[in-house]
């Protein structure tokens, strides 16, 4: 079962975003980075695999998540900017969080 969803315009813009900024290691964590009103914030840093992540290759990029954040959030969503209504590359949980929100409580 495949835990990270790219499309080809996400990954090569992605790779593209990668390349630009000088990163040939193409070993990407995907974190848990918090929470906000709208709910998880992702972020991705490069990093080598640990002994139980969750390992996904995609063509170049190998993407390592958390076990943990995989049963949680079902895996992960990757929009190129077209995707994401012009708005830039996004993730994305699979299992989006109940209610929809974060734990700041201003959204109910």
């Amino acid at each position: 079962m495949e835990k990270i969803t790219i499309s080809t315009p996400a990954y090569e813009e992605f790779k593209g975003f990668l390349d630009e900024n000088e990163i040939d290691n193409y070993n990407i964590r995907i974190n848990l980075a918090g929470y906000g009103c709208s709910g998880p914030v992702f972020n991705i840093s490069v990093d080598e695999s640990h002994e139980n992540d969750v390992v996904e290759k995609v063509n170049d990029i190998t993407f390592l998540v958390e076990p943990n954040l995989v049963d949680e959030f079902g895996g992960f969503i990757i929009l190129s900017t077209e995707e994401n209504d012009g708005r830039g590359l996004s993730l994305r949980p699979i299992i989006e969080p109940e209610g929809g929100c974060g734990t700041c409580g201003g959204c109910h």
